[in-house]
């Protein structure tokens, strides 16, 4: 199973992680004007400058083994090193709507088969202490130094981002980076590997600039909850830090020069038997070109951590979201049977396909109902015959157990995350908190 929910004790924000790259240039480093295209979505492949593709597959792969994704829908990522024209381009990079910035994997390879090898520079505090991040993911945990990037993804570019590197240090010229502090190890299961990753990087585009926000540059918690670390150069343990929002890791739409009030998830209907792959696009943008107009019939505000309000079966779970880096619709029915097989723990497996109604309220800041709601019917088959089709990479009918939610909310049954089962067949909006659309000011969600 693959959730990019994050936690963040309290928090609302994602996290990966890891490497400022040191150097120079270097194998596969490719010299490309500014706001170059960022692959797929190009001039060249028919598409909007504000437009760029996405496919779901089984995503990239590892010593000629892929890595077998279900339900993660990929995109091409060009990044820079600041103000130059040095350039990688990667596919195979995630497009999550439950999380905000960019990072790439350190063993990534570009889509030359060449090896990340940026001379991206590191971000420092004031005593020229590396910046360092980890963030907790429901299914684990990633770490590691912020670095800044030039970022072009079709015709949109952003100057300078924050991101992260995701993996071991070493291949960034942080061989003596220290070791991962132990309040980040103990939340779950390091994913600092493409292998382990299941992508090249991470593309978050939710309602959100920064991926923690002043909960993490403000106030006495700032430097102990557990996520931003600033780390001497002299191999010393990091240190837990407030680290000022100019510094956070960035949601690069936010920093376009035009179409960053938020993105469009467009994604066909596909058939309840599975897909072997499945053609989408990312635009750039709500209202502000000829191609983004919000025709949606349905606009749900969001809390000031991007959650709307779901009530199902008699419940209310004020934490629920849209997230396209969760692979699946994960909530919590007894009701419905989960597979036997150990290989699919958590996984429903329901002797016949299950059809569900739910309905989505929008909220206020505070988390109270708003008058707009949105009854939705979904469906949820059994995962071991879905999965029996091994050429199949696309459900639009897969679900699993939401587990223990402690973590998120603090008790049970608090949460009903819409993953990408959801975006089939539907244009769903995601407007950046404090932008202006013709639906009022994000954050919002609409479809």
């Amino acid at each position: 199973m693959r959730t990019r929910t994050l936690i963040l004790f309290g928090l609302v924000p994602l996290m990966l992680a890891i490497a400022s790259c040191g150097g120079g240039g270097g194998p596969g480093v490719t010299t490309t004007g500014s706001g170059s295209s960022g692959g797929s979505g190009s001039s060249g492949s028919g598409q909007t400058s504000n437009v760029v593709a996405m496919v779901v597959d089984s995503g990239p792969t590892v010593n000629g083994t892929s890595v077998g994704s279900v339900d993660i829908p990929y995109t091409t990522v060009t990044i820079c090193d600041p103000g130059t024209t040095e350039c990688q381009t990667f596919n195979n990079i995630e497009v999550d709507t439950g999380s905000y910035g960019f990072r790439i994997l350190a063993d990534a390879t570009d889509t030359a088969g060449n090896p990340l090898s940026l001379a991206l520079p590191a971000e420092t505090d004031s005593s020229g202490n590396t910046i360092a991040e980890c963030m907790a993911f429901v299914d684990g945990y990633s770490w590691g130094p912020v670095a800044t990037a030039d970022i072009d993804i079709s015709g949109e570019s952003a100057a300078s981002v924050p991101i992260q590197v995701i993996g071991d240090p070493s291949q960034s010229g942080e061989s003596s980076f220290p070791p991962i502090p132990s309040g980040c190890t103990g939340t779950g299961t390091s994913e600092d590997t493409v292998a382990t990753f299941g992508a090249n990087g991470i593309l978050g585009v939710g309602p959100f600039t920064h991926d923690c926000g002043s909960g993490c540059s403000t106030g006495s918690a700032a430097a102990s909850n557990g996520v931003y670390y600033t780390c001497p150069a002299n191999g010393a343990s990091c240190v837990g830090a407030a680290v000022d929002t100019t510094e956070q890791v960035t949601n690069p739409v936010a920093d376009f020069q035009t179409d960053n009030n938020g993105v469009i998830i467009e994604l066909p209907a596909i058939s309840s038997g599975g897909e072997p792959t499945v053609s989408g696009s990312l635009v750039f943008g709500i209202d502000t070109e000829g191609n983004n107009a919000l025709t949606a019939q349905t606009v749900l505000t969001a809390n000031s951590d991007g959650d709307i309000t779901t009530e199902f079966q008699g419940q209310s779970l004020p934490y629920s979201l849209f997230d396209t880096g969760s692979n699946a619709y994960y909530f919590d029915d007894a009701s419905i049977q989960t597979c036997t097989s150990s290989s699919l723990s958590g996984w429903f497996c329901p002797s016949s396909t299950v059809t569900l109604t739910a309905t989505n309220y929008g909220v206020n800041s505070s988390g109270t109902m708003t008058g707009t709601s949105s009854p939705v019917t979904l469906y949820v088959g059994n995962a071991q015959t879905l999965f029996s089709n091994s050429g199949d990479t696309a459900y639009n009918d897969i679900g699993a157990s939401a587990g223990d939610q402690t973590a998120i909310c603090g008790s049970s049954d608090c949460s009903f995350d819409f993953g990408l089962p959801f975006f089939f067949g539907r244009n769903v909006y995601v407007a950046i908190s404090g932008a202006d659309t013709s639906a009022g000011y994000g954050p919002f969600y609409a479809y």
